[in-house]
């Protein structure tokens, strides 16, 4: 081996040696790091500090984390009540006076671009906004069903109808708490004169009435009742509330119940609440239908109800859940007016054949939709013209309320062909269309759509069957014929 070739193999072999050192010490330093990092750990980040599991996380949420989708955080306090009368927005408005109906419709027309503007933050709040909320009440939405005979406008059902359907086109919890609060003036109608002076020294005095569950109202002497503590869930339109009423059933001194002479059943009453002894509880968090604020509220102490502050609520035959359905007719248009806006705005292609057809069929659904809810109102305010109690008869609540059905198919139709045709437009949380997405799933919680419990479906179901009464409006004349009886008699049945 030349002395040149001996050199090169020992550099080689040198080479290699110090590699291998090289390599060794690097995996030696590696492991007396990792040692060292065991037995001296560094601080953990703040927000690192406590692992977040199931609970940790919901207790985050009630302490001060941002609620479901973004919305209010929980430690941030709902402002209770509106704006004034005067706020210089309002007053901008320009509204009249709400005289007439007509008068209404006209403010509501210049309220609009208001709760437009004020929808996602009520969204978010989970109430409709003080702003908005005093927009509707300058409007006279809050008070316009009040009795004609107590000096309101005992707007139609009509009428009704088709305002809830506008507000719900913006937003469906905005309509919600309008529904609500403006329902509570049939109650009215059952105070007397006395009484109605005392509770409603004007008729802009929004109402709250929940029923969810019943409290326990008890007979005592002095013609009261004892209202024991409760808590009612669902309270609609609670923080623009200013007069508070609790459904119970009632009970004699000696714990029995009290049955309802016309009935039979368990008597169920209304009862106007002490404002001092009610106290709202923010607890209202949904999945949709937020701007409603149906926070619950309680009654916090045992109180004494002069009797002539409550009302028999056994068998209400008055249609006041009526404009609910209003509700979802909006809805569904409002579906179809952002699927319309998606389809005619930019595009790289033309809408196809497909697209026009399902979306002719959507445009069909909703003209069904709102022609048969105006057929179901007209009818509604020909029987209650024609009757001194202005209530229906048992089989027409039981037909009225049953179309909740047909009301409730009609709209998951129109969302099905409206989320098609929109595509991945509509995934955005925080968008129009994904908010009216969550309002349709939460209505369809509420009693008037669902499919087994909607009110009055079995005994309509039960009368045809035993031949007691008519299948339907189709058998009856056309136009129907309202009969202009009392609603209890016989021939009304």
């Amino acid at each position: 081996m030349t002395t040149d070739a001996l050199i090169t193999l020992v550099a080689l072999m040198v080479g290699l040696l110090l590699l291998v050192a090289l390599a060794g010490a690097t995996i030696a330093g590696i492991l007396l790091w990792r040692r060292w990092r065991r037995a001296h750990p560094r601080p953990l980040r703040e927000s690192r500090k406590t692992p977040v599991t199931a609970s940790t996380a919901a207790e985050s949420n009630r302490s001060g984390g941002a609620g479901r989708g973004g919305g209010r955080p929980a430690s941030e306090p709902v402002p209770r009540g509106d704006s004034p009368a005067d706020d210089p927005r309002i007053v901008a408005l320009g509204l009249e006076a709400p005289t007439s109906t007509e008068a209404v419709f006209r403010n509501l027309e210049k309220i609009k671009p208001l709760l437009r503007a004020e929808a996602a933050e009520s969204d978010r709040m989970a109430r409709t906004t003080p702003l908005a909320g005093r927009a509707l009440r300058s409007a006279g939405l809050f008070l316009w069903c009040f009795p004609a005979e107590r000096g309101g406008l005992d707007a139609s059902h009509a009428d009704r109808l088709e305002a809830a359907s506008q507000v719900a086109r913006i937003d469906a919890g905005m309509a919600w708490t309008m529904v609500i609060l403006s329902s509570h003036g049939d109650c009215v109608a059952y105070l007397d004169d006395e009484a109605c002076a005392y509770l409603y020294p004007t008729a802009d005095v929004p109402t709250v009435y929940s029923a969810v569950p019943f409290a326990r109202a008890i007979e005592i002497a002095g013609d009261k009742y004892l209202i024991e503590p409760a808590r009612w869930r669902l309270g609609s339109g609670g923080y623009h509330a200013e007069r508070w009423i609790g459904g119970a059933k009632v009970w004699d001194a000696a714990g029995n119940p009290v049955l309802d002479e016309e009935t039979g059943w368990q008597k169920v009453i209304g009862a106007w609440l002490p404002e001092d002894k009610v106290r709202q509880i923010d607890d209202w968090d949904p999945l949709g239908v937020r701007s409603s604020g149906s926070s619950s509220y309680e009654l916090i102490e045992a109180v004494e109800i002069p009797r002539q502050h409550t009302y028999n609520d056994t068998r209400d035959l008055r249609p006041f859940r009526f404009p609910f359905f209003g509700i979802a007719m909006g809805i569904a248009q409002h579906l179809i007016d952002l699927t319309v806006e998606t389809l005619s705005g930019p595009r790289t292609e033309p809408v196809d054949a497909y697209a026009a057809s399902v979306l002719g069929d959507a445009l069909a659904s909703l003209d069904m939709l709102v022609l048969g809810l105006r057929g179901y109102a007209s009818y509604i305010d020909e029987a209650r013209e024609a009757r001194t109690s202005r209530a229906l008869t048992v089989d027409e609540s039981n037909w009225v309320h049953s179309a909740g059905v047909p009301v409730r198919d009609l709209l998951l139709k129109i969302r099905g062909i409206s989320t098609d045709l929109s595509g991945t437009r509509y995934v955005p949380a925080g968008s129009e269309f994904a908010r009216a997405l969550r309002d349709i799933d939460v209505i369809l919680a509420h009693v008037l759509f669902r499919l087994t419990i909607t009110p009055g479906k079995r005994e309509r179901v039960s009368g045809v069957l035993t031949g007691s009464t008519s299948s339907g409006v189709w058998d009856s004349p056309w136009p129907p014929r309202v009969a202009a009886d009392g609603p209890d008699s016989a021939e009304n049945r």
